[in-house]
């Protein structure tokens, strides 16, 4: 049981020093991107659909 939980630890610092940094991510937070490699404005998503009418009225 005890290697299990020496096992267990390592792989999570493992995991830790391989892991992604968010800061890479937030650099360049106040740049809009744009989807799928186009460029320019972003437009908003479209509104909902309407509702779907009752069934007895």
């Amino acid at each position: 049981m005890r290697k299990f939980l020496y096992v267990f630890v390592a792989l999570l610092l493992g995991a830790n020093f391989v892991s992604c940094t968010p800061t890479s991510i937030t650099e360049n937070s106040d740049v809009p991107q744009a989807c799928c490699g186009e460029e320019g404005e972003i437009l908003p998503p479209p509104p909902p659909p309407p509702p779907p009418l009752p069934i007895g009225g």
